[in-house]
């Protein structure tokens, strides 16, 4: 019977216990070989979830190392469509600065805020990217403008869910079907930092979705937990279906979170910026740090839908972002980061011209950057037609670089995707040269 005086964490650990016993005295029972009699005996110390543990062998948590190079791709999406133009800012009457003074002069960033961009004539970085300068002269930071793929709407979700997938059709993410592409790999192999597994992922890939490094570990307290988690992955070892498969993946995938999170910390002194997405970096740095095979990762960070007040909103936004990024590559060092190439996307641009509420809507043709090791070299990639009144298309900047032109030459030449109409299925693809083959 209960003792009614003790606690239930004190119930709770003398049954962990108790199990621990029994496990152990079915080990000792099996360690002369399978017999009907042991197997019996030790079916009657832990119960009928174990018998299976004796029949079939335990699956690895971890796969073949697969086609993998080493390379990672880490996809960070806007989710809200940032105003590219106010990001990389066209600086000179060649590339739009008349124009756009005329329709959204309260937008356009002050001299003093605009940094020029050796190497990119007519371009300039809005001064709230400042910490991202230093990778430019690195040749680790570059932009691509005027960007979009066909099928896209003013819609997020639509815009989302089209390049996320790869297509208006499709029905798996494209970053899923690279994985399928590149074989088997490590549990963390793909790995979504957030609540929520991103439409690029959804597909049947394995992958892990965490909502931070410090929470992705074994539930329960000191006292109660490794007890409980020897017992739960002694219980599944070997068992055949998918409990038999994800317990014994999952326990693994926990302590190799634990022994990477034990060697946390920002290196090479990088300071990270308060807020989840300085977060969800500093866990991608540590990861990586520890080699556990990433492949792909994804990041998203919300509040870019500057309907109003455009100019503090964006610039907020942008700093915390460019802090945040700054630390990242910094935290990596420049030897762990060539292995590491970062995509910034957004679904698509605003509209040219600011509305009343000292905002923009939303557009078309947004604007792409890439960050970290792999790049063919600081610069603005792609087309671009000075921007007037009759460059627009219907008030917007028009698409002249397609999208999947750039995550498919990312794909192709870092991860080592062969085939990228797979990735993007009816794509005829117009690599714009700036990354690098491995």
């Amino acid at each position: 019977m209960t003792d009614p005086e003790l606690s239930a964490a004190e119930r709770l650990a003398g049954e962990a216990q108790q199990v621990s016993a029994d496990l152990a005295a079915q080990d000792a029972s099996w360690a002369g070989g399978w017999t009907r009699r042991s197997f019996l005996a030790g079916a009657g110390m832990v119960g009928v979830a174990a018998l299976g543990s004796q029949l079939v062998t335990t699956r690895a948590a971890y796969a073949a190392p697969g086609l993998s190079n080493g390379n990672t791709l880490v996809c960070v999406f806007l989710r809200g469509a940032a105003d590219g133009l106010r990001i990389l800012v066209p600086a000179t009457s060649d590339t739009g600065l008349d124009y756009l003074t005329t329709v959204r002069a309260n937008l356009v960033p002050a001299s003093a805020n605009r940094l020029p961009l050796p190497g990119a004539p007519g371009w300039a970085l809005n001064s709230a990217l400042n910490p991202l300068l230093p990778f430019w002269n690195t040749g680790e930071l570059a932009f691509v403008p005027a960007v979009s793929v066909d099928g896209i709407t003013r819609s997020h979700f639509q815009a989302q869910q089209c390049l996320e997938r790869g297509s208006d059709t499709a029905t798996t993410g494209w970053l899923d079907r690279a994985l399928q592409q590149l074989g088997p790999g490590t549990t963390f192999r793909a790995v979504t930092q957030g609540s929520a597994l991103p439409a690029a992922l959804t597909g049947n890939q394995t992958k892990l979705v965490m909502s931070s490094l410090k929470n992705f570990s074994f539930p329960g307290w000191d006292g109660v937990a490794p007890q409980s988690e020897t017992a739960l992955r002694t219980l599944y070892r070997g068992l055949a279906g998918p409990l038999g498969e994800d317990v014994p993946i999952t326990l693994s995938a926990l302590a190799t979170a634990a022994s990477a999170r034990a060697k946390a910390g920002a290196q090479n002194g990088a300071v990270y910026p308060g807020g989840n997405f300085g977060t969800a970096l500093a866990d991608l740095a540590t990861l990586l740090r520890a080699e556990v095979g990433m492949q792909v990762a994804t990041v998203d960070v919300g509040g870019w839908d500057t309907h109003t007040d455009e100019a503090n909103q964006l610039d907020r936004n942008l700093t915390s972002a460019a802090k945040a990024l700054a630390a990242f590559l910094t935290d990596l060092g420049p030897a762990r980061r060539s292995r590491v190439t970062v995509v910034v996307m957004t679904e698509f641009g605003r509209r040219v011209q600011m509305n009343a509420s000292g905002g923009t809507d939303h557009g078309h043709g947004s604007l792409m950057w890439l960050l970290g090791g792999g790049l063919a070299g600081a610069s603005v990639y792609g087309k671009w037609n000075q921007l007037s009144a009759g460059s627009l298309d219907s008030g917007d900047v028009p698409a002249l670089n397609n999208a999947y032109d750039v995550l498919g030459e990312v794909a192709q030449k870092r991860l080592g995707v062969g085939q990228l109409g797979t990735l993007f299925p009816g794509r005829t693809f117009a690599p714009l040269g700036l990354a690098k083959a491995v």
